[in-house]
């Protein structure tokens, strides 16, 4: 018996995981249920419970439950209760404490309904196994109740039920269940305080079979959740809830209308705009397009891509207000203005043609001036002595053929060269030259490596 409660058990939490594998894809997220029971507890054994003579006892517990599909469940038990019983016999009385916790797997049975979505009743069965605690006081003719010896250990039970609970509300229903738990043990018959095997004397009042614990409990059931976002405990839910939905859903839908009263090529269906002007253009939802969005559809726009921010026509044109115009005379003032502030930053002295400053150039990793740059330097300082007020910023620059430091000392030196030359040679007074550099890093040639026009030193006023 023992082992076919354990394999029953084992195959029945297989099965039950199996479809919550299963399930996890396919089923909605439904609430957990939590609740309370309290009833009669009594034992099934050798001595007589004598309910009519106020034998029996009473048990209370909590409980945890969870679906794992429409028709599987487990759920966790706690349980604690008292059962006595009396006869006159051998044990005159007893009293066993008992406490449990079991996880057990249920079946909804009747778990299928096509009218509704939600069931009223739930009918289940249930099989489990878990621990339990218990201790006897019995009294054998002494008028006392003593401790029986081999109880107060822990040990393993076995234990089945069947229940019916009642839907009262979404979040609220009622059961009523009877649960019969089987110790498993050395002291599996010593819940009444009589064991079930004969002693070496022949005791003929020992009865040949196991004590079982029942327990009748009524049961408050709560579903926990967020009610939005989940449903009832699917064991209250029917399994055809989806397969209804989605026929309903079809009936609800509209005929599809192919016709096309306005006849834009756009469905009646799928048309926003039933009464489009005759041959006007459409977008894919039949409405006119106005692709400047100036409120006339292209079909009367004369002007269809009009600029934005202008005033509309009742034609759709844009209001352009018409550019002023400008005279010979306004040009020539506007030419006279920028002549006199060119001229004015000359500061009194020179020509156009005086002002050329021209670049110079170096070869390959040197600093030293080139003769052919020579010329270049006079025309230069011919600029400098005509202008004897302005200054020079002298700047040099490499190409990208080294790393940044020391270009940035070529680059350096190459400015001091030419600084050189034009107050060494041209005697050009050294504070009115201002020494610059930059490096690789403003190149006329956008090009890396080599490059001779990169290599170079220029003069800005």
């Amino acid at each position: 018996m023992k082992r076919f409660f354990t394999r029953a058990l084992v195959l029945l939490l297989a099965v039950g995981f199996a479809q919550l594998a299963n399930a996890q894809q396919t089923t909605p997220k439904d609430m957990v249920e939590v609740g309370v029971h309290g009833g009669l507890m009594f034992v099934s054994g050798d001595v007589s419970s004598n309910f009519g003579t106020g034998g029996g006892g009473y048990g209370v517990g909590i409980h945890v439950r969870k679906a794992l599909d429409h028709i599987f469940s487990l759920r966790v038990d706690g349980d604690f209760g008292k059962a006595t019983g009396s006869e006159a016999s051998i044990v005159k009385s007893y009293e066993t404490s008992w406490m449990s916790g079991t996880v057990s797997g249920i079946v909804t049975v009747n778990n299928m309904r096509f009218d509704k979505p939600h069931r009223k009743v739930n009918l289940y069965l249930a099989l489990g196994a878990g621990l339990n605690k218990y201790s006897t006081k019995a009294d054998y003719g002494t008028g006392s109740l003593v401790d029986v010896p081999n109880t107060g250990d822990m040990l393993a039970h076995a234990t089945m039920g069947a229940g019916i609970a009642l839907r009262l509300s979404p979040r609220f229903n009622l059961g009523l269940e009877h649960d019969v738990f089987m110790p498993m043990g050395g002291s599996i018959d010593l819940l009444d305080g009589r064991q079930n095997f004969p002693s070496s004397g022949g005791d003929v009042d020992r009865t040949p079979y196991r004590d079982l614990m029942n327990f009748t409990n009524l049961r408050l059931n709560f579903n926990l959740g967020k009610g939005d976002k989940m449903v009832e405990p699917l064991y209250w839910v029917n399994p055809l809830t989806p397969v209804l939905n989605d026929i309903a859903e079809l009936k609800a839908r509209p005929v599809l209308d192919m016709g096309d009263d306005d006849n834009d090529g756009v469905p009646n269906s799928l048309d926003k705009e039933e009464e489009t002007p005759a041959g006007a253009p459409v977008n894919a939802s039949g409405v006119a397009l106005d692709s400047d969005g100036d409120g006339i559809i292209n079909l009367n726009d004369k002007e269809p891509f009009s600029p934005p921010g202008y005033k509309i026509s009742k034609d759709g044109v844009a209001m352009i207000p018409p550019e002023p115009k400008i005279t010979e005379g306004d040009v020539n003032k506007i030419v006279d203005a920028k002549l006199a502030d060119f001229k004015s930053t000359f500061d009194g002295g020179g020509t156009l043609t005086d002002w050329f400053l021209p670049m110079i150039h170096f070869n390959l990793n040197h600093y030293d001036i080139r003769k052919q740059e020579y010329e270049k330097l006079y025309q230069v300082a011919t600029v400098l002595k005509n202008n004897p007020k302005i200054k020079v910023v002298v700047t040099g620059f490499t190409d990208k053929t080294a790393r940044d430091d020391y270009n940035n000392v070529l680059s350096y030196n190459r400015a001091m060269a030419a600084i050189q030359h034009l107050v060494n040679v041209h005697g050009i007074d050294r504070s009115r030259l201002i020494l610059n550099y930059g490096g690789e890093g403003s190149t006329l040639v956008p090009t890396e490596g080599r490059s001779f026009v990169n290599r170079r030193v220029e003069f800005k006023v």
